[in-house]
């Protein structure tokens, strides 16, 4: 089949399998934010423990996962979700798993810090001298007193993560036809830029504006 332009019956026009772009997009976008949603929720939940467990404990547990991680933060994470991605498929929620297993560092670093400062505040230590345990403290009075952090930092995450899922699909590594995604559909508009732009435009059009509407709601908090 041939591709045809915006018409009464596909509002953007189809591509060149004949099918609805505007359907495409939308099916596309259900994709890549539900990867972004999922491997955020997994990088966050890492970085929690993580972080928590190091501020609060300390000491060589401290010392030896913040020197793994700063091993870890020296190899781009690009490099690592790729080669997650070559070892284990290209399934849905491999791509999840991979994206959500190397973007934790920095996030882990920020409450680690926080936490660390918030250990040593009269509320923490007024809890430990009543006699309320380690673990009631860190889940009642620290992890709250984080939500304002956890928030922006995860919002901030995720449009990283969906413009990494983004390029998995650009080289191949990432969701597999059938289902698309918006990156996938970008590769698809590459390959017909010249004879029709629309269906590169259409899609790029969509993730910038997405990404610049999750960056700026992260900005309004």
């Amino acid at each position: 089949m041939v591709s045809v332009g915006p018409s009464r019956w596909h509002v953007l026009g189809t591509d060149y399998l004949g099918r609805d772009l505007l359907a495409r997009l939308l099916c596309g976008g259900k994709i890549s934010l539900s990867i972004g949603l999922f491997a955020t929720a997994i990088a966050t939940f890492i970085a929690l423990v993580v972080g928590l467990l190091c501020g609060y404990v300390g000491g060589k547990l401290d010392y030896w996962i913040m020197r793994m991680v700063d091993v870890f933060q020296t190899l781009p994470t690009t490099l690592l979700t790729m080669l997650l991605m070559v070892y284990f498929g290209t399934a849905m929620w491999t791509l999840c798993v991979a994206l959500g297993i190397t973007a934790w560092f920095t996030f882990a670093r920020v409450i680690r810090a926080q936490t660390q400062s918030l250990r040593s505040c009269q509320f923490v230590q007024s809890s430990l001298g009543i006699g309320q345990s380690h673990w009631r403290v860190l889940l009642l009075h620290i992890l709250p007193s984080l939500w304002t952090t956890i928030r922006h930092y995860a919002i901030l995450l995720l449009p990283k993560v969906i413009l990494d899922e983004a390029f998995l699909s650009f080289i191949g590594l990432g969701i597999s036809p059938p289902h698309s995604s918006w990156g996938n559909m970008i590769v698809d508009g590459v390959h017909v830029m010249q004879s029709h732009p629309l269906q590169l435009f259409f899609p790029s059009l969509f993730f910038v504006i997405t990404l610049l509407a999750i960056t700026s709601l992260a900005e309004s908090f």
